[in-house]
């Protein structure tokens, strides 16, 4: 899971880095004014930072979704384990009190001198 994480985290990155550098390359040779220049490049940063900020929040609350199903699973699977070992050894001690039985009244008894 670790790998799918930094994969993508690493394709977003990619993907931004490529997209600021293309519109950066793109304004500086465009025929326009320098005050035009600065304005888009002010604009494609502004929106770069708005896309970045939209997907670190769609993905952290993605996350907190994940860690929440990860905990609540984990509590159940744990309670089911507990609950598993309850009735064994219940069934455990069931059985051996009844070996006891068996034992106590199988043995001959003994004669007080």
């Amino acid at each position: 899971m670790s790998d799918e994480k930094n994969g993508f985290l690493g394709t977003v990155f990619t993907f931004l880095t490529g997209a600021a550098i293309g519109a950066g390359l793109a304004l500086l040779f465009a025929p326009q004014s320098g005050e035009e220049t600065r304005k888009k490049i002010k604009d494609a940063k502004d929106k770069l930072n708005k896309e970045a900020k939209d997907n670190y929040e769609k993905y952290s609350k993605e996350a907190k979704k994940t860690i929440e199903t990860v905990k609540s699973t984990t509590e159940k699977s744990i309670d089911q384990m507990k609950s598993f070992i309850k009735g064994a050894k219940e069934s455990l001690k069931k059985e051996l009190m009844e070996e006891v039985e068996k034992e106590v009244k199988a043995s001959p008894k003994t004669k007080k001198a």
